[in-house]
């Protein structure tokens, strides 16, 4: 008395069917798979251990010291400089950890760090020896000496875990400086009191062996609405995402608006009458109206940023410059999908997204990652858009520190894209391989792959679906849908 309707058995026939054959599952459940495993290998590999992959992470060392006469045990005294003995130390000793040290002079130090071309910057004072002299003789002379100095600079607009690094190699450098410093001292005045008869006390020896005061010091601290170093990052975040979003978005609309792809609201399917278009005049219209969102978009992200009250110290150079990295990755993800298709999605996928996060250096610098992603960020879109953005927010919109490369970048990576999918479409049109049903039959490989029988395949209907969307009720045929061929 209560069958099952005939269409839910056959649904349920052909639903059982269909996955009884490993040719329908397998090929998503392998592609999901493996796209994912490398999303994990990438993300989890670049900050699974950053001091173990620290390598070449630029620090300036600027020595200032004067050298002095030091006191030797006989008596006398000699022209030394501890500044340049610390410093020949320091650099062998910090190659050891990753830290590339670079000897310059302030003014090209502080330069470089309020550039981004450097983490930081050690200095050590014009009077670390003459300190050095006094400190040694205050244990004798019970006076109060001024402490030697280690000054490091950070500047957080760097990243804040570049500036983390930093701050650690300061603690690492205050224990080897002291240990190298307080030693020698120790022994000086040792053999200075010995002469003198006169005792060494436990408070002039704890005091001699950490002589050496190291410094972590900000001079240009971020502004607040900063995200502590990471509004530049989420920024960047923000126009990749408009960018391979957008395009995926745009494509969608306009082909549904073009009948070349249905248009469906929860239940109701709608294809609408195929306009006579090229492929090329397609995929002009999709670049026409990217380019408006991202005249527009960009213009809605400094609102907001505003709103919330993010740091923006250059606002119009930062719309202009969203405005060029949204419109060239929208022109080239869109290139790619008008070029290859289904497949050109994952490729966009992949190149903007899942090799792009890793490399992008606005979490963790590419310095303290694996090598392999260095490599990745000198093509990747999404590292030198952070580089253009992170020029603009922190360091006063200076071409050198980042901006003007990424500017460049941004461009040919607009003109490659828009070459890409001008020369592929005209080449698609040329050929006679149009957007329609029935246009182009796959070659005979393709097909065996697409279709188990090995037979081509047209890319039109089969005939059980014509008849299908043909047997329509009397009263349920809408305007509103059409079968074209």
């Amino acid at each position: 008395m209560h069958s099952t309707p005939a269409h839910d058995a056959e649904a349920g026939t052909t639903i059982a069917g269909v996955l009884r054959s490993p040719r329908f599952w397998l090929a998503p459940l392998i592609l999901v798979v493996v796209i994912m495993s490398l999303m994990a290998a990438l993300y989890m590999g670049a900050v699974a251990d950053p001091q173990k992959n620290l390598h070449d992470f630029p620090i300036a060392l600027v020595n200032e010291d004067r050298g002095g006469e030091v006191d030797n045990p006989d008596g006398g005294t000699t022209k030394q400089n501890f500044g340049d003995q610390v410093a020949d130390a320091m650099v062998p000793t910090a190659a050891k950890s990753g830290i590339a040290l670079h000897r310059t002079d302030r003014v090209t130090a502080l330069n470089d760090l309020n550039s981004g071309k450097a983490y930081g910057v050690v200095v050590i004072g014009p009077n670390f020896t003459n300190r050095a002299v006094s400190l040694g003789r205050a244990a004798v002379l019970q006076a109060k000496p001024d402490p030697m100095a280690i000054d490091v600079f950070i500047n957080r607009g760097s990243g804040t875990f570049a500036s983390a690094v930093t701050t650690t190699f300061a603690d690492e450098l205050s224990t080897q400086v002291n240990a190298q410093v307080g030693e020698r001292l120790t022994a000086t005045v040792r053999q200075s009191l010995v002469r003198a008869d006169v005792p060494f006390s436990g408070a002039a020896q704890l005091a001699l062996s950490n002589p050496v005061d190291v410094k972590v010091v900000e001079p240009t601290p971020l502004p607040d609405g900063s995200g502590n170093g990471l509004s530049a990052f989420y920024y960047t975040l923000l126009l990749i995402l408009a960018g391979f979003t957008g395009a995926m978005m745009v494509s969608i609309v306009v082909d549904g608006m073009l009948g070349q792809t249905p248009i469906e609201y929860g239940p109701f399917y709608q294809l609408r009458q195929r306009l006579a278009i090229s492929r090329w005049g397609t995929l002009a219209a999709k670049w026409t109206v990217m380019v408006l969102v991202a005249i527009v978009q960009s213009a809605l992200f400094i609102g907001v940023c505003t709103a919330v009250g993010t740091s923006l110290p250059n606002a119009f150079s930062l719309w202009m410059f969203s405005v060029l990295a949204i419109s060239a990755v929208g022109i080239s993800a869109s290139a790619m999908m008008a070029v290859f298709g289904n497949p050109g999605l994952l490729v966009n996928l992949i190149f903007f997204v899942i090799l792009g996060l890793p490399s992008s250096g606005g979490t963790v610098p590419l310095e303290a990652s694996p090598r392999l992603f260095a490599w990745i960020a000198a093509v990747e879109p999404m590292h030198v858009v952070y580089l253009g953005c992170r020029a603009i927010l922190y360091f006063d919109a200076d071409f050198d520190a980042g901006l003007g490369r990424s500017v460049i970048q941004c461009a040919v990576g607009l003109l490659v894209g828009a070459l890409l999918g001008w020369g592929g479409t005209k080449l698609y049109d040329r050929k006679g391989w149009h957007r329609f049903p029935g246009g182009m039959t796959l070659p005979p490989r393709l097909a065996r792959i697409a279709d188990s029988t090995g037979m081509p395949t047209i890319t039109t209907p089969s005939a059980a679906h014509v008849a299908g969307i043909g047997a329509v009720r009397p009263g349920d045929e809408t305007e509103d849908r059409h079968v074209s061929g």
